[in-house]
């Protein structure tokens, strides 16, 4: 199966929180999705594998994903070695999305810094026609950067509002892992409501930005072009 748009997170819950309100807006749209996990969060402070692949089925169904895989790579230890690499390549030929939504290269969280290093060097690799691998070469023309803990300047944001409280049911799916009911072992920056509700507040705020509810913000390395400039910015009329 082919898809549209291929999202990858360092972990799961990584790309719920990230670009989980983009994926559900394209799934509507009619475009195939799907999420690929670098690592199965081994080194989670709560919960177990067992629960974590609960929950992050539970997530996927929310987000009515077309597919989703983990590539087993090493949590604490996302190294852009030739195995590694070969493992996103094997994907990207497989898959051949037309957009990648990927972490931002600075975060609060190595594994999130490393693996926009590792995949920004697979996407390339894989292009190359020589690089003989079982499938062919393919590169996706678009990679978007969405934001974990650092806060950059997007380059554009998307309005999620219609579809806000779907991400937030994906995101709370990890109920070991947020700000929930769940008994947690150890307290942790996620675990926390102040940390919910700066999930909620962030997204009101790039909302606000552009005249909506809710926003995601993205950031992206090329110039982006407008045809219509009348017709783009109708969202700023009230």
């Amino acid at each position: 199966m082919e898809v549209d748009v291929l999202a990858f997170g360092p972990h799961p819950d990584d790309a719920e929180m990230g670009c989980g309100g983009l994926l559900i807006k394209l799934k509507k749209l009619g475009y195939k999705t799907g999420i690929i996990d670098l690592t199965r969060g081994e080194l989670s402070s709560n919960g177990s594998l067992e629960i974590r692949e609960k929950e992050t089925q539970a997530a996927s169904d929310v987000l009515e994903l077309d597919i989703r895989e983990n590539l087993e790579l090493q949590d604490g230890n996302i190294a852009n070695d030739p195995e590694n690499r070969n493992k996103i390549i094997d994907v990207l030929r497989k898959y051949k999305p037309d957009m990648l939504l990927i972490p931002f290269y600075k975060d609060r969280h190595p594994d999130h810094e490393n693996a926009h290093k590792l995949i920004k060097d697979s996407v390339f690799i894989s292009g190359l026609v020589k690089y003989e691998r079982a499938l062919k070469s393919y590169r996706p023309d678009v990679i978007l950067n969405y934001m974990l803990h650092f806060e950059f300047k997007p380059s554009f944001i998307t309005d999620i509002t219609e579809v806000f409280e779907k991400k937030v049911e994906a995101v709370t799916a990890y109920k070991s892992q947020f700000f929930s009911s769940a008994e947690k072992e150890v307290i942790t920056h996620i675990s926390t409501k102040t940390f919910k509700d700066i999930l909620h507040n962030r997204s009101n705020y790039f909302g606000l930005k552009i005249n909506a509810s809710y926003g995601e913000p993205y950031f992206i390395n090329s110039s982006i072009r407008i045809n219509n400039p009348i017709k783009f910015f109708d969202y700023v009329r009230y």
